[in-house]
């Protein structure tokens, strides 16, 4: 009997995209793009919700210019996947510029709020406790075409990442303590001081939330009389570290100094203590009572011991290093030497615990009194040469650097949320858990290349930076999911990474690159049909899909290829 031999079958990959139109219809971003944002009617194939989520898979996928987005669609089926119905053509850079226009002109912070809001929801996102903080994010080009007085302003300012040959623009971003779900963001003028976007960014989370009694946590630059006063005027909660001005600075230490008691605070199987003082913040004549909750850490008392034993150490070479070149060069007047050792201790540092003295021995010396050569009968008349000599001791306290040390490890809090309702345990979680934000910014830059933004209109470069925040809720969901999931089940994943096994905390990265080999195919029948088909599953790509809440039949072919 002859045997059948089918050699023309065809493939394209489908990777994780299944997955991200999951979400992408869980959350119902292009459903609120399409019925909020006008669309004009010319636009016949590619809606605004459409586009929108084209240029976030574009993110996700690290297609950052909208001229590639094209290209991205024809090589791959990931677009494909999730709009079955639009060509690779459709999505051309002026027709998803004309998008990022229709949002801006929208409301980016309107459409931000209900997008947010529904994932909220869906998800059961904890948002009693938010994270704030600001980055800069570079530009190439002038970025100066701007079509409305309304939109930031692309311009130099102080960069977080020292490029000062580059404009900018500032990024500020909330987050949620349950899990770092992004919650609300905002750009700002490239020379925005970062100590004036805190108060607005509270009030676009009011809006966002719909209550104001959450717990406000951001670095301290948001400590100032005034952001502070508003805060509590308006019936707002904020924790923030607290910056060492003098009012500050002489508050903490006379705390440290005076203090009798302290709480014992379980922190990662060790023990951290803290206690708080009473503190009035003034603004415009009217007193604000707050707390200031000062905590001892033991890594940060670490940290800083090996820092000031390292300062030390060096003052003490540097000075061992000048003792060999006194009296010589530069350094031949006592001014001159002292205002060396002053420089050293300024640099290092160390003035606190050391103290220098300067001594001048004169050498004596004999020369002869006359020039030339002496007479052979005649005794040469000698006479007395005195030169300075100087040394310096340094002499180093002990005691000083134990007081030093004995307040290494504490840092100070404040705080206007009352002792009934945010113990000094819950603030230092509170604070511990800043480093969430500081994460998700990291991940945006490193990660998913927030910078540098190649668009090259202020009102566009806004638009965007709400979809990149949109992957980056994206991201943090499928994470999320897998993780509660795994803690309910408490069971983490074997075979996932490399001679681990029950990974319990696995980032979505790697959880979608698990399915990047996955395909589909038709394959040519004898009786002339077709036949489709998807790669089969394996264990672990199911038990992810298990994890994601993504139902097995999204990896079926007629869902792939949106046919029945």
């Amino acid at each position: 009997m002859a045997q059948t031999v089918i050699d023309n079958v065809q493939t394209k990959a489908v990777g994780f995209a299944p997955i991200l139109k999951h979400y992408f219809d869980k959350c119902r971003i292009a459903e609120i793009i399409d019925g909020n944002v006008p669309l004009d009617p010319r636009r016949k194939v590619l809606s605004h919700g459409q586009a929108s989520v084209a240029m976030i898979t574009g993110i996700l996928f690290q297609v950052l210019q909208l001229y590639r987005l094209c290209k991205f669609a024809d090589e791959t089926t990931v677009l494909e996947t999730i709009f079955p119905d639009i060509a690779p053509g459709e999505y051309f850079d002026d027709r998803l510029a004309d998008t990022l226009d229709a949002i801006f002109d929208y409301g980016i912070g309107d459409l931000e709020t209900l997008l947010t809001q529904a994932m909220i929801k869906t998800f059961q996102i904890e948002t009693s406790l938010c994270h704030g903080d600001t980055t800069s994010a570079s530009v190439y080009g002038k970025c100066d075409k701007n079509r409305t007085a309304n939109s930031i302003k692309i311009t130099f300012g102080h960069s977080k990442k020292h490029r000062d040959d580059l404009k900018q623009l500032v990024w500020s971003l909330a987050v949620s303590s349950d899990s770092a779900f992004p919650l609300f963001q905002k750009a700002y003028s490239g020379n925005t001081a970062d100590v004036t976007t805190y108060v607005e960014q509270w009030h676009n989370l009011i809006d966002l939330l719909g209550y104001r009694d959450f717990l406000y946590v951001a670095d301290s630059k948001v400590v100032t009389a005034k952001n502070m006063a508003h805060i509590h005027d308006n019936e707002g909660y904020f924790i923030a570290p607290v910056p060492m001005y003098e009012s500050y600075k002489t508050a903490f230490y006379d705390a440290l100094d005076n203090h009798n008691q302290e709480t014992l605070l379980p922190y990662k199987e060790k023990l951290n203590r803290g206690f708080e003082i009473p503190f009035t913040v003034t603004d415009e004549n009217k007193e604000y009572l707050s707390r200031i909750i000062i905590l001892y850490d033991h890594g940060l008392f670490d940290m800083k011991r090996s820092t000031l034993q390292n300062r030390v150490e060096k003052t003490k070479s540097d000075f061992a290093e000048l003792q060999s070149k006194l009296n010589k060069y530069n350094l031949k007047t006592e001014e001159s030497i002292r205002a060396a050792c002053e420089s050293i201790l300024k640099k290092r540092k160390s003035a606190d615990f050391f103290e220098f003295r300067i001594s001048n021995q004169p050498v004596i010396s004999y020369k002869n009194a006359k020039r030339g050569k002496p007479s052979k009968n005649k005794e040469n008349e000698q006479v007395a040469v005195v030169a300075d000599h100087f040394s310096v001791e340094l002499i180093f306290s002990q005691n000083q650097l134990d007081t030093a040390l004995d307040k290494c490890g504490y840092y100070p809090l404040i705080t206007n949320k009352p002792k009934e309702e945010l113990s000094i345990h819950d603030a230092m979680m509170a604070h511990k858990n800043q480093y969430k934000i500081e994460h998700t910014n990291r991940r945006a830059k490193s990660g998913f290349s927030l910078e540098p933004i190649y668009l090259q209109t202020p009102e566009r470069i806004e638009a965007f930076l709400l979809l990149f925040k949109t992957a980056l809720q994206v991201i943090v969901l499928i994470e999320r999911t897998a993780r509660k999931n795994i803690e309910e089940r408490n069971k983490g994943l074997d075979n996932f990474m490399p001679n681990k096994k029950d990974v319990r905390n696995p980032r979505t990265e790697y959880l979608l690159s698990e399915f990047q080999y996955l395909v589909k195919g038709h394959l040519p029948l004898p009786d002339g049909k077709t036949y489709g088909f998807v790669s089969t599953l394996n264990q672990l790509q199911q038990d992810i899909l298990n994890l994601l809440e993504v139902p097995t039949h999204c990896y079926s072919y007629s869902y792939v290829t949106n046919t029945s």
